[in-house]
């Protein structure tokens, strides 16, 4: 039962996107849609239990746009235990980073300048890691280890100035690798191309990717946009008509998986729930005991529930089934 799920007929779906064409598409079932309209959230697809507790729900499933992490950086690290906001012409120099992250998951996000004759070569130019209270625990410019031919400067907003005394790539790849460790989980968008540009290699099991996702790709298997996922599902947008904020790319990483981390589903410990209680003899019908059975399944996929510390059974969804 990892599966998003439609709270009115209780039909399970591969993806978020298939829910939403099931409730609110062109062939959307009318009962469903009735129901979601009075009582669902928009962005998190949920069923409450009633309008007014829906009122209350929106309030806090709506995410507000953290805002750049500012427009004058330091050619340096920024570690910092403050939310993101912009950097003071003139304030001191922070340390290289804080031996001090809390958090059990770090969010990355690179942005890329071209080099090559066509510009095609990615190039590591800016990087950024922010933890799961959005603290910014690095920011900075990178040294081009190629000779730059395209800043790409329509969604980098980089200029060759920005990379004046700019740390090497060796150097932030070291610091990146400190502030990782070996036990960190990695969350990101497309994080491939991110790992590939900084030629970082991480443990596969540990990685985190909004784009590969199965609960948040398109129906087709192919990955959303970050800026698609976090206008349908944290209700803000991001990169609108501006150059791309690596921080802001990546705390809209880090709020998609948390939202998912945080998903309440019935049957999360699958193994620990005996099927003998799902015997007939126990008054159960056959279509609620294949319910049940279906329920407890193990998850076709590596459900993001499972790094939650509060991993449970919600026996309650089992009195919604039909």
């Amino acid at each position: 039962m990892h599966e998003p799920q439609c709270g009115a007929c209780h039909k399970h779906c591969f993806c978020f996107e298939s829910l939403r064409e099931h409730i609110l598409g062109r062939l959307a079932k009318k009962e469903c849609a009735a129901e979601f309209s009075r009582r669902g959230c928009n962005l998190c697809m949920t069923f409450l239990e009633s309008e007014d507790a829906l009122t209350t729900h929106r309030l806090q499933c709506q995410f507000l746009n953290p805002g750049p992490a500012g427009k004058v950086l330091k050619p340096v690290m920024e570690h910092s235990r403050k939310r993101i906001k912009a950097t003071p012409q003139g304030s001191a120099q922070t340390p290289l980073f804080s031996e001090e992250c809390q958090s059990e998951a770090v969010a990355l996000d690179c942005e890329m300048v071209g080099g090559g004759k066509d510009g095609s070569i990615n190039i590591c130019a800016r990087v950024c890691l922010v933890d799961e209270h959005e603290n910014v625990l690095l920011n900075t410019y990178v040294q081009p280890v190629l000779p730059v031919t395209d800043y790409r400067y329509e969604i980098t907003g980089i200029k060759p100035t920005d990379f004046n005394d700019a740390p090497s790539l060796k150097r932030i790849r070291a610091v990146v690798k400190r502030i990782l460790g070996d036990k960190l989980l990695l969350v990101g968008h497309d994080l491939r191309h991110d790992l590939a540009c900084l030629n970082l290699d991480y443990p596969p099991e540990l990685l985190r990717d909004t784009a590969t996702y199965q609960l948040l790709v398109k129906t087709s298997g192919v990955s959303h946009k970050l800026r698609y996922l976090t206008e349908v599902f944290l209700g803000y947008k991001i990169q609108d008509g501006t150059s791309h904020d690596p921080c802001e790319d990546a705390v809209a990483a880090m709020r998609l998986y948390k939202r998912m981390r945080s998903r309440k589903h019935a049957g999360t410990l699958a193994h620990s729930f005996d099927l003998s209680q799902l015997s007939l003899r126990n008054g159960d019908s056959p279509q609620r005991s294949s319910s049940r059975v279906y329920s407890y399944s193990a998850p076709t996929f590596d459900c993001w529930c499972s790094d939650s510390k509060d991993v449970s059974v919600d026996e309650s969804a089992h009195d919604h089934l039909p």
